[in-house]
């Protein structure tokens, strides 16, 4: 005879789900579910209540039935009782089985010396009985191996619920552990390396394997601000060993391939019951970005300050010039003094109208109307202003015949040409020699501005669409500029959904390319079978 219809069954091998159904099983029972008492609930490590051959839709309909019942107590730990069969129904039991013997439920309280922990609820039949209940509820030996039965599963079933406790939070540690961003790094009581997470291994180059077993400070070689070695005498888990607080300790640590980085270190110990030191956890921050983001700022203000203070000189130096009362000058000296002053206006407007447009871009405000675009009109619109603006420099264009349109916003390319061509001719000493060519794929058009200039260093390239980053020292740069030109065009192009990338070699010139979106993709060749 089937007791329950077709229905989910629970994991075999949860603790949990064993103990409870040896205990149902023990007491006669098929089918219950055990519910942890307010008392004993952990919302953080255990579940409210265990299943065992019961559906989980039935829970409901039967904690509503025996909250309304007798409850069981310390004196009275067991509670039987004969469900109607409406309810045996709803909890799904097999319509043979309400319609035989009947179906009881019980209710053991179960309780340990720490208090309670919670009632066991089981469905069995109605005619049978367990070994607590075969005699009188009177009998004291009886009663005895009940509450000792009671206590001895509720010390079981909180072990289990304690082990989980364990699991869970061992689960958490871990993910912590493996998936943080910071480095973490854990020594035992000898400093030797027990623990190496991922981001340790990203930030050093080593691998856990490579590591464990070994003496923490060969692996990392801490040194001071001054490059010194940090050895054993001003170790940091040895002074929080010693109780001293170790937080965001400032120093430099070698990856695997000698390169030296700046590290703040946060250490904590782990100590025995006695309180003596067992391990040593490292709390390892990468500081270089911090850094290289202190040194923008600091280029930013050295730059715009040197940047600004020049034009300004030179308006205020004319214009107290002009202002001479005892001064005569012929008309060609006054002109060519308010030229320069015009001059260096324009150049004190397009500065400050870089650090708006940057600032746009930062705060994701860079807007574009996307329209066709006829790149080859625009090229050769561009080359020549620059003929006209720079007469002694050589500029040749490459342009395949019938130029594919492409979509883009036809002022901010111009503005991507225009810096470009700019620096061409700026970072190209003597007569400028400069080429702009054109190449089509079956997605995009490229641009290539081609100089014969000075040349960007390999190790410069990287870092040449920057904001504020400029080639070398940037207060001894003979060219003016405050390092914006290529961030704002990268971020125009970019916005386009193109690319733009440089190919350069020192002293014999840079090729600055970049891509944009052709209007009509080139249609894919047929191929007929």
């Amino acid at each position: 005879m089937s007791w329950f219809q077709p229905q989910h069954v629970e994991d075999p091998l949860d603790q949990m789900t064993v103990l409870v159904g040896r205990a149902i099983q023990l007491l006669r029972g098929e089918s219950g579910v055990f519910v942890v008492s307010n008392e004993a609930f952990d919302p953080q490590s255990s579940a409210e209540y265990t299943l065992y051959h019961l559906n989980k839709a039935a829970v409901p309909f039967l904690l509503a039935y025996v909250q309304e019942s007798m409850q069981p107590n310390t004196l009275h730990p067991l509670v039987v009782e004969t469900i109607p069969p409406e309810l045996a129904r709803q909890l799904g039991l097999a319509e043979e089985v309400v319609e035989g013997q009947g179906v009881e439920c019980g209710s053991l309280a179960l309780y340990d010396e720490a208090g309670p922990l919670g009632t066991l609820y089981f469905l069995r039949l109605a005619t049978l009985r367990s070994c607590f209940e075969r005699y009188s509820n009177e009998d004291d030996a009886e009663q005895s191996a009940l509450h000792l039965f009671a206590t001895q599963l509720a010390g079981s079933l909180r072990f289990a619920l304690r082990s989980q406790a364990l699991v869970k939070e061992q689960g958490r540690l871990a993910a912590i552990f493996q998936y943080s961003t910071e480095g973490i790094l854990t020594v035992d009581n000898a400093l030797r390396i027990i623990d190496f997470n991922p981001a340790m291994e990203r930030l050093t180059g080593w691998r856990e394997n490579e590591v464990l077993g070994q003496f923490y400070i060969k692996v990392l070689r801490p040194k001071d601000r001054q490059g010194n070695d940090l050895g054993l005498q001003d170790s940091a888990v040895l002074q929080a060993f010693a109780g001293q607080e170790v937080v965001n300790r400032e120093m430099f640590i070698c990856a695997r391939d000698g390169q030296r980085f700046a590290v703040a270190v946060t250490v904590s110990c782990v100590r025995s019951a006695r309180g003596e030191p067992m391990n040593g956890i490292l709390n390892v921050h990468d500081l270089t970005r911090e850094l290289q983001q202190e040194e923008q700022r600091s280029t930013f203000i050295s730059v715009i300050s040197h940047e600004l203070q020049t034009p300004i000189a030179i308006i205020k130096g004319y214009a107290s010039t002009l202002a001479r009362a005892d001064a005569r000058f012929d008309s060609k000296t006054i002109r060519s003094r308010l030229v320069a002053i015009e001059e260096e206006a324009d150049r004190l407007n397009k500065l400050v109208g870089n650090l708006l447009y940057a600032s746009r871009i930062q705060a994701n405000g860079l807007q574009m109307d996307i329209t066709t675009l006829d790149l080859e009109n625009l090229i050769r619109s561009m080359a020549r202003r620059l003929r006209a603006k720079h007469p002694e420099a050589q500029i040749e264009l490459s342009i395949p015949p019938h130029l594919p349109a492409v979509m883009a916003d036809r002022e901010r390319i111009e503005e991507v040409l225009q810096n470009l061509l700019d620096n061409a001719v700026k970072y190209s000493p003597g007569k400028p020699e400069i080429t702009v060519a054109c190449y089509v794929t079956g997605e995009e058009v490229i641009v290539s501005i081609i100089d014969t200039g000075m040349g960007i260093a390999l190790r410069e390239q990287e870092q040449i669409f920057d904001r504020f980053h400029r080639i070398g020292e940037p207060l001894s740069q003979s060219t003016p500029g405050a390092g914006l030109g290529l961030y704002i065009c990268k971020a125009i192009i970019e916005a386009h959904g193109g690319r733009i990338w440089v190919e350069s070699t020192l002293r014999q010139g840079s090729t600055f390319s970049f891509s944009l979106p052709r209007e009509e993709k080139a249609p894919l060749p047929m191929v007929v079978f």
